[in-house]
């Protein structure tokens, strides 16, 4: 499970991935509704993106609840310390996976 720290660096990176901006400028306390205008279909997007980075399920109405980015990440942080919210095919860190070699002739 990843710290606190982290989690929150990823928030933010993925977070301002979408929103084209800088990491730096999303702060503990920035709103994402007052302080970026974020709708709905951006929440649904960092969503999205959250859930394939972290390998967790997330409720949309958990972001679109958080009041700022240090809640959000709170949310998050607990979501990821339980097992049950684990998104559907993902595996824990060192699953094995076996690899099967392609037929020859096919690229």
């Amino acid at each position: 499970m990843p710290t606190r720290e982290e989690l929150a660096v990823t928030v933010r990176t993925v977070i301002s991935d979408v929103l084209g901006t800088e990491p730096d400028a999303l702060q503990e306390r920035t709103s994402l509704a007052d302080d970026y205008g974020v709708d709905s279909l951006e929440l649904m997007e960092i969503g999205a993106r959250l859930e394939r980075t972290l390998h967790l399920r997330i409720d949309p109405d958990d972001l679109l609840s958080a009041r700022d980015v240090g809640h959000a990440v709170d949310l998050l942080h607990a979501r990821a310390a339980d097992p049950a919210t684990a998104a559907p095919g993902s595996r824990p860190a060192g699953a094995v996976i076996d690899l099967v070699p392609a037929p020859e002739g096919s690229a």
